[in-house]
């Protein structure tokens, strides 16, 4: 069977798939928000009942938050069995405003669909799906496929990390498929080698029980919101490196052949620059570009709020002010003990006059590296330059999937990261959107692979 007979199947199904398409992402399954708890509910039966019909056994397996939808298709014993993750929640939407279209009601605009999770992760697990529909159609033999797709990976995967010790039998695996990555150029198909682990939580200081006139109290009050960014400020040295102590524990430089790998990757750096505005002068200066990407650990202030934030002025000293951090890991950290590193120095920093509360800790999974002598990494790289004309892209990318490093030790299958997001997919903001190019090359891939193993 030619590769030419699987893209002949998705060019003419193509409006289908694209309906289709459009019903997963209508559902407003934002995991971080109670409010919607029965979006993501009704997503996850949407689900069930799609795979059903293409032969899957399905379940819905409970968690304490949203449910997990379980699905296994057997296919030929002589072959590994696919594990494959994805999730079916999505980020929040705000701001609202700037969205072109509504967030919920997707809209294909010159070749892309625009809508929350059109790429992150609706679009990717879509693909993968639509290419086991077309491997059956065509009787081809395949592994025994298993898809786990939860519901909270944008909100910490608290549910599925919890109950995933108990599934250890229904989610053993010879391979991890993972399609919630991206590639570094539109025409090179690129091999995620690592994940950062990830740790966040709230710092709120507290000043005056509540919001003081400035004329009579200020320069006799300390004002939360200055001794907030005081704080903020010591977070990091002159240099870009994260000043609180133990915060380096445990991490060793990467070998000279993982860094000289890291550096083969033909990211246009230029070209990434000029797509965010900004120059990249950020983190650890002593560090190159990609080894700050991806192989050094970060603190980041993810968000800051405090006092008066309408239209015109109001004079007052605010009774608290609040910063959202986050932090990236690598291999060696233990997020929990960062965690607890950083809550302890920032306790230490704060002046008499003001005190400190540290809420919605998260603690998110380790940081997970592939090593580069692995066979299924060879086959991979063979098979995406045979379907794409050009050599892979090797990258250690710096963003987290929370779960994948428990996944893998309790599946125990080897992890495989390939998938087609872009950085012009904007997952994280208005206007998401995912090419149909970036479908149907995910689409090729899949159903090229699973046809190798």
């Amino acid at each position: 069977m030619e590769s030419t007979d699987f893209v002949n199947y998705f060019d003419a199904e193509l409006g289908r798939f694209i309906d289709e398409w459009k019903e997963f992402l209508s559902f407003e399954s934002i995991s971080t928000d109670p409010a919607y708890t029965d979006q993501c509910e009704a997503c996850a039966s949407w689900l069930v009942s799609h795979l059903e019909r293409l032969g899957f056994t399905c379940s819905m397996l409970e968690t304490e938050g949203k449910p997990v939808v379980f699905a296994e298709l057997e296919g030929s014993p002589e072959k590994p069995t696919v594990l494959f993750y994805g999730h079916y929640d999505v980020q929040p939407v705000d701001p609202v405003a700037l969205w072109e279209s509504s967030p919920f009601e997707p809209e294909l605009r010159n070749g892309r669909m625009y809508g929350r999770g059109a790429q992150d992760n609706k679009g990717q697990v879509f693909y993968f799906i639509k290419a086991i529909e077309a491997l059956r159609a065509h009787g081809i033999e395949i592994p025994t496929i298993k898809m786990l797709i939860e519901g909270e990976e944008e909100s910490g995967s608290e549910g599925i990390s919890n109950k995933l010790p108990d599934w250890t039998d229904k989610v053993a695996a010879d391979v991890l498929m993972v399609c919630d990555t991206g590639m570094i150029d539109p025409q090179v198909p690129t091999v995620t080698m690592g994940l950062r682990g990830m740790a966040a939580c709230e710092v709120r200081v507290f000043g005056p029980l509540y919001d003081l006139h400035s004329g009579v109290f200020g320069g006799i009050v300390l004002n939360p919101i200055q001794e907030l960014v005081r704080i903020a400020s010591m977070l990091h040295d002159q240099d870009g490196k994260v000043a609180v102590p133990g915060f380096y524990d445990g991490v060793e430089a990467p070998s000279p052949e993982l860094v000289s790998r890291a550096l083969e990757a033909p990211l246009d750096l230029g070209r990434l620059e000029e797509s965010v505005g900004v120059p990249f002068v950020g983190g650890e200066q002593n560090f190159g570009v990609l080894e700050r990407r991806g192989l050094r650990p970060t603190l980041e202030i993810n968000g800051i709020g405090g006092g008066y934030q309408g239209a015109g002025g109001k004079t007052v000293i605010p009774s608290s002010a609040f910063m959202k951090l986050s932090m990236r890991l690598v291999e060696g950290q233990d997020p929990g003990k960062i965690l607890d590193a950083v809550e302890r120095f920032v306790m230490a920093c704060v002046s008499d006059g003001c005190r400190v509360e540290i809420s919605d800790k998260n603690i998110g999974g380790e940081a997970l590296l592939l090593p580069l002598e692995s066979e299924l990494l060879s086959t991979a790289v063979d098979s995406l330059e045979a379907e794409f004309g050009v050599k892979p892209a090797l990258l250690w990318e710096g963003a987290s999937i929370p779960v994948i490093p428990l996944l893998q030790r309790t599946s125990g299958a080897t992890p495989l990261l390939i998938g087609f997001g872009l950085e012009e997919d904007a997952i994280h903001s208005p206007n998401e959107s995912f090419s149909l190019k970036q479908l149907k090359d995910g689409f090729r891939y899949v159903s090229n692979l699973l046809r190798k193993l």
